[in-house]
């Protein structure tokens, strides 16, 4: 009994122990379960970490592994991971493979970024695919450092601006020209608007008198034909009148009507002649006595005005009250005394 529990025990040990390397080597991919997959081959110039049996994932759900990691030093060199897919994975041809981790220091795992089915071709088996390289997690750390430090310089710089008397001025009399700038603003656009006010009234009283203008035109059409129609008329009269003057004309110039026999008359246009002399000499002397006239009617204005102002000996006669108390005061001594004017010393 004692010999049966020891094989007993033996057995199931072995059988434990081949049960864990089996479920080793699943998790590792060197044996592989699932049937009717594919394979492709991702490029990488750095992988960050990613092993043989990391997870391969599309839009996060797991759909294959990695299957193979290897090195190529003909170029680059570079860093081939082959990866086992299922079947029903479809993939367009722009697809991205990106390699990522679980949180900042997880595990490593490739992720692919599928394009639609209507990206054609799509990815066949065996295929090569470029993938995008992830950033090193040093020199992510080195970037960080870089832009705290960066940040801490910043900071430093503001707090010397800030506390700076000179800048808080350059920046009070900033807002002071702001200020102004605003209020300029402000009145210019109330001119703006004045004056499109302005305009829009110039605009109504343009269109008022445009109106005003089609009105008068529409009124003044019926003139206007008028107008000229009695232009055309005159000018037919005038016509007319030109045809009866010219055949006046030449009746004239002949000898046969009574103006031609006057015109080619010498006696008659020798008494004629004598006419006229006699007319202008009498229009001479018309216009000498005119002119003579004209200058005796200016002397007596300029004597009126004289006596009207009071100026000269007869103005001053007529106007001066002292003389015109005298010549009463004489004429009414007179009349009470009238034998003065033969004995002028009497009394």
């Amino acid at each position: 009994m004692k010999k049966i529990t020891l094989e007993l025990r033996v057995g199931l040990f072995v059988i434990i122990s081949i049960s864990l390397i089996l479920v080793y080597a699943v998790i590792k991919g060197e044996i592989n379960l699932r049937r009717g997959g594919y394979e492709l081959t991702a490029v990488f110039q750095y992988v960050a970490g990613v092993d043989r049996g990391a997870p391969v994932r599309v839009s996060g759900v797991r759909v294959g592994e990695v299957k193979k990691v290897s090195i190529d030093y003909e170029k680059a060199p570079l860093v081939l991971l082959t990866l086992y897919l299922d079947r029903s994975v479809k993939l367009g041809h722009h697809s991205k493979f990106l390699i990522r981790s679980y949180g900042l220091i997880g595990e490593k795992y490739l992720e692919i970024m599928p394009t639609p089915i209507t990206d054609t071709p799509l990815i066949q088996p065996k295929s090569y695919i470029y993938g995008e390289e992830p950033m090193p997690m040093d020199r992510l750390l080195t970037l960080g450092e870089e832009l705290g430090r960066n940040v801490r310089d910043l900071a430093k710089s503001l707090d010397r601006v800030i506390n700076d008397p000179k800048f808080k001025q350059d920046i009070v009399n900033t807002v002071d020209s702001i200020k102004n700038v605003a209020e300029q603003t402000t009145q210019t656009m109330e001119s703006i608007n004045s004056a499109a006010l302005k305009l829009e009234e110039a605009s109504a009283q343009a269109s008022e008198l445009m109106a005003s203008t089609q009105g008068l035109v529409n009124q003044s059409r019926p003139f206007l034909v008028q107008t000229l129609l009695n232009f055309q008329l005159a000018s037919a009269g005038l016509a007319q009148s030109t045809k009866e003057m010219v055949s006046l004309l030449e009746k004239t110039q002949s000898d046969e009507s009574s103006v031609g026999k006057l015109i080619s008359s010498p006696e008659l246009y020798l008494k004629l002649d004598n006419s006229v002399q006699k007319l202008n000499r009498s229009l001479e002397e018309f216009q000498a006595a005119a002119t003579q006239f004209k200058a005796a009617s200016e002397n007596l204005d300029a004597l009126a005005s004289d006596v009207q102002s009071g100026r000269g000996s007869v103005g001053k006669f007529l106007k001066s009250d002292e003389l015109y108390n005298e010549v009463t005061g004489f004429v009414s001594e007179i009349r009470a005394k009238p034998w003065r004017l033969l004995r002028p010393g009497s009394k």
